[in-house]
């Protein structure tokens, strides 16, 4: 759960601010004067074609549950939901059981909203309805409403005004219309452990199910660009990606520079990404179709848990390394189900052994490819590039490379 008490410097209540990540939206940080008050927009700065806007309609949006009783943070709340397209009702729902949206006469649930209060009197819904987060008007957050919210299993907890940008994000990314884009990070269990490029491996597989965009975001890495021998060519990289909005996939996809039909998004000589930098980017491109295959460092796994759909941890097949990863893997704290193991046969152990000793199942297994062989752009019928196209086929039914 994520807690936001920070004011940021120089902004009182009642004042409106650009929220990291998405710089087009305003913040309202306290009730509209009038029930009729509506958000105001600004264009977007990032390069690419200017979207057109959508023509909004007064049914058949996505909505909010409100399932308080603080009329102040019901307001508040109704503002953000206002803000990025969303109503809000309130009064009991019924909730699917998969979880999933759940209709409000013509609208969808997208998540419930409780204040801490309600929540205290156990008036939140139960597990298995649609995405929980708890407000709060106090800067403190007590013991017992983390408790109560943990109980209630939800995402987060958010002190109003203050946690104004964290509510503006989390609503805004659960309003976003879902597609089929597949995002799956890749990570080392331990330093060298060959993940940058399994990752350009997995890109290349992924060709056959459509548009493919491989991220770097190994702040300290080498370059996933120089491991790919990719040309140096025009394009987006991590230094222009600063202005993205939530609405800027496609520009982003378009403008970065590709190598053998995949787009690559990467730092060159600037910088590497910082963490702030990430969820946009994956935010962005996870309205897409296609593939996002993300190169990931260890710091940089829990910024980007909350968009994957897998998480390949690549592991050599050597007990320094199983231990390595054992220990990143607790760090990390994954959610059940989200990370798998590529084994790297480079050592003694079997694959079966490392995935029982790590409590991982397998998602892969390979040997390693000649060195003369680029990632990517040299493709064998063996190896990671086979154990690549296996694994695309699995996580992808259907298609093949």
């Amino acid at each position: 759960m994520t807690r936001t008490i920070t004011i940021p410097p120089g902004m009182r209540s009642g004042e409106q601010s650009a929220v990291p990540g998405l710089p087009d939206a305003l913040v309202p940080t306290e009730p509209a004067g009038g029930a009729e008050a509506t958000a105001r927009r600004r264009r977007t700065r990032f390069p690419g074609p200017e979207p057109e806007a959508p023509a909004p309609g007064p049914r058949g949006r996505s909505a909010v549950r409100w399932a308080g009783s603080d009329q102040a943070l019901r307001a508040l709340v109704r503002d953000h939901a206002t803000a990025v397209g969303l109503e809000l009702h309130g009064g009991a729902v019924e909730v699917g059981d998969a979880g999933g949206p759940v209709g409000i006469g013509a609208s969808a649930v997208v998540c419930t909203v409780v204040d801490a209060a309600s929540l205290a009197d156990g008036r939140a819904p139960g597990r298995g309805a649609a995405p929980l987060l708890v407000v709060t008007g106090s800067p403190e957050i007590p013991a017992a409403v983390w408790s109560a919210a943990l109980a209630a299993g939800a995402q987060a907890v958010l002190p109003l005004p203050s946690g104004s940008d964290d509510l503006l994000s989390r609503l805004a990314e659960l309003a976003r219309p879902r597609s089929s884009s597949l995002l799956v990070g890749v990570v080392g269990g331990c330093g060298g452990a060959g993940a940058s490029s399994f990752a350009a491996r997995v890109a290349g597989a992924a060709r056959a199910r459509g548009p493919v965009a491989l991220i770097d975001a190994d702040p300290f890495g080498g370059g996933i660009d120089l491991l790919v021998e990719a040309p140096e060519s025009e394009g987006i990289r991590w230094r222009d990606t600063a202005a993205l909005g939530p609405d800027d996939g496609e520009a982003l996809r378009a403008g970065l520079p590709q190598v053998d039909e995949v787009h690559l998004l990467v730092a060159g000589e600037d910088h590497g990404p910082l963490e702030q930098d990430l969820p946009p980017v994956l935010s962005a491109l996870s309205a897409l179709d296609g593939t996002v295959v993300v190169d990931l460092s260890s710091a940089m796994v829990p910024i980007a848990v909350e968009h994957l759909h897998q998480l390949l941890v690549v592991v050599p097949s050597t007990d320094h390394a199983v231990r390595a990863t054992m220990r990143r893997l607790r760090a990390w704290q994954l959610p059940d189900g989200l990370a798998s193991a590529v084994v790297r046969r480079s050592g003694p152990l079997g694959a079966g052994e490392v995935c029982e000793d790590l409590g991982l199942d397998l998602a892969a297994t390979f040997r390693d490819s000649p060195r003369s062989w680029v990632p990517l752009l040299d493709r064998r019928r063996r190896g990671a590039d086979r154990a690549a196209v296996e694994l695309m086929a699995r996580l992808v039914p259907g298609r093949s490379a």
